[in-house]
């Protein structure tokens, strides 16, 4: 259900298939600055009522989360010295949390997703540049 994506000893990111999911969990270290939780809950539960405090945080980089509703997306993961890693294809219910480097990312015609990422985005200029396939 859960695969690292790892290179020279270092998380890039982590794919999940939420398919196969049982339970709650979070299954990112809490070293992590963004993290991911899933859950399938067996009975009806209520969470107590709770506020998230204000807490400052220091993010060196972005991470992204690339979820599937349905259809298809083949991503190329790149490592932040623009090494390619490996390639990661995604379908219904799937997604990828990607916490450091690049990729290149492939959709099929009527894909259907959503991206999560920090903020604030200053544009692709301040935020992003491009490799070379």
């Amino acid at each position: 259900m859960i695969r690292d994506i790892i290179h020279n000893n270092t998380l890039i990111g982590q794919v999940y298939d939420l398919n196969l999911i049982e339970g709650v969990g979070f299954p990112t270290s809490s070293e992590q600055t963004f993290q991911f939780g899933f859950g399938l809950i067996g009975e009806d539960k209520v969470l107590v009522p709770h506020i998230h405090r204000r807490v400052e945080r220091t993010v060196q980089t972005t991470s992204e989360f690339l979820y599937v509703i349905n259809g298809l997306m083949t991503i190329e993961i790149y490592s932040e010295d623009e090494e390619y890693v490996e390639t990661v294809t995604l379908n219904d219910n799937q997604a990828l949390l990607q916490h450091i480097g690049g990729h290149k990312i492939s959709f099929q015609k009527g894909t259907r997703y959503f991206e999560i990422k920090q903020g604030p985005y200053y544009g692709r200029k301040f935020d992003k540049y491009n490799i070379s396939d």
